[in-house]
């Protein structure tokens, strides 16, 4: 079930928020369980069993390793539900791609079942990996409740595609019509994106992706690019903004996932911006393990940001396309520690320019991961650098140019914090921030009834990240 259907939307959302809020403060916990469990089962019902069992032995482990006072006993079970919950990861996500890559290499391709993966599964086996390793360092709080925890690994507003919420952020903050109303605001705001964004965006960038490599022009190609670097943001932090609505409507709080990552200054600095709850998530729980960047050789940094990020390229995917991204990202961050770039840059000019090339390698960088294989991805690439007359795809361009030109200036202009900067420019002028915020709060209300008319018309994609 997505989060933008109808279903959703007009059924399941206020069913479910009608029933948790009339239930009694101590049930309510094991009605969202529930909801969730149901959530779960409408969209990946052949894995409702798995992941139900998966989430109890996650659980039983991390409360026996709690009680426990033995720390070679604490080691091992940590060991083993590390290895229990990653296991499960690579069989359903990396057997087909392992298989057939040994098959190739020595010679004897085979033909791998491809395995229908359950629902957020990447995202399910962070989190308890996650809840794991706070209990045994003993960061976690743990509450009287295992349904807290179950709760926490399978919360239905986080489980498809995060963000990757801590175990102790998951409290609940009680009957707070502010922070509902908030949620209101924020669903629609990412739904908006969705909708009217991301899903126009993408009907440009899957008609370029899907372009025989001979029918490209550079024109063509670029605007298939550009378009899907667009897409891509607006989709993903669309769902973290409708996840964050969702939390807050249910009387949870939920951390920011992204922080309008297009105005990065550096290749490292966009990685705090975009899918921040990721990327907190490798530093705390593989580079800083590694022994980090403090009191070790240069050395054994760069090995440290080579295993994080061949790991973050073979996370978001089982192909050759998403190691080569992964590692084009350390390479990229290696060279800007090497160079101490871009803080030798002293003019605006120079720093101007540096933002301009680091926005052209992102965008090299997502066609890498959007398409079908690696030689494919370079392939496009080459296409993006070198000219290939082609009178066809440019008119196409065009017309695509012109057809989509509202939506495609409109998601530049949003990349950028015009709302944060208006309302930091209307602070101590009382009358003017309240006529802001009215303007906005109108506005974000008419669109997502535009929004939702495109819904009833049939205009809705997945989103990018679901089922991963």
């Amino acid at each position: 079930m997505s989060i933008t259907s109808l279903v959703f939307l007009l059924v399941f959302l206020p069913a479910s928020l009608a029933i948790y809020w009339m239930a009694d403060d101590k049930a309510k916990e094991y009605v969202l369980l529930g909801i969730s469990l149901v959530f779960y089962a409408a969209g990946s019902l052949r894995y409702l069993v798995l992941f139900a069992v998966a989430c109890m032995i996650t659980v039983a482990i991390a409360r026996t390793m709690d009680a426990c006072h033995n720390k070679e006993m604490r080691k091992l079970l940590l060991i083993v539900g590390i290895l229990f919950n990653a296991g499960l990861l690579a069989y359903y996500k990396y057997t087909g791609f392992a298989l057939a890559t040994i098959g190739r290499m020595l010679g004897r391709p085979w033909q791998a079942r491809d395995l229908l993966l359950p629902m957020g599964i990447s995202f399910y086996t962070f989190k308890a990996i996650s809840y794991l390793v706070d209990v045994y360092r003993k960061t976690a709080i743990i509450t009287d409740s295992p349904m807290h925890d179950a709760l926490y690994l399978s919360f239905f507003a986080q489980i498809q595609s995060g963000p990757l919420a801590r175990y102790n952020d998951m409290k609940f903050a009680g009957k707070n019509s502010r922070m509902f109303s908030n949620g209101v605001y924020r669903f629609m705001c990412g739904f908006n994106k969705k909708v009217l964004l991301a899903n126009v965006l993408a009907r440009i960038s899957q008609e370029v992706f899907g372009t025989p490599f001979e029918n490209l022009s550079m024109a063509y190609a670029w605007l298939g690019s550009i378009c899907y670097s667009l897409q891509l943001f607006f989709d993903f932090s669309g769902y973290s903004d409708m996840a964050i609505g969702i939390s807050n409507m249910f009387g949870y709080p939920c951390m920011e996932n992204f922080k309008y990552p297009y105005m990065t200054e550096s290749v490292a600095k966009f990685w705090r911006r975009w899918h921040i709850s990721l990327s907190e998530w490798f530093r705390d729980y593989v580079y800083i393990p590694l022994g980090g960047s403090r009191g070790q050789g240069k050395l054994k940094v760069y090995f440290n940001l080579l295993v994080v990020w061949v790991l973050t390229g073979i996370w978001h995917g089982a192909a050759w396309n998403f190691i080569a991204w992964g590692l084009g990202y350390f390479v990229a961050i290696s060279l800007e520690r090497l160079t101490g770039m871009p803080k030798k840059l002293k003019t605006m000019v120079g720093k101007s320019l540096y933002r301009l090339v680091v926005l052209l390698f992102i965008n090299f960088q997502w066609v890498l991961f959007n398409a079908k294989g690696l030689m494919e991805g370079l392939r496009f690439i080459k296409r993006m650098l070198v000219p290939a007359p082609n009178c066809l795809a440019d008119q196409r361009a065009i017309f695509l140019l012109k057809d989509n030109v509202f939506f495609i200036i409109g998601a530049i202009v949003l990349c950028f914090p015009i709302i944060p900067w208006t309302r930091e420019k209307l602070q101590g002028n009382k009358l003017g921030a309240l006529l802001q915020q009215t303007i906005v709060t109108v506005a974000i209300i008419v669109l997502f009834i535009f929004a939702l008319s495109f819904v009833v018309a049939g205009y809705n994609n997945p989103f990018a990240y679901a089922n991963f």
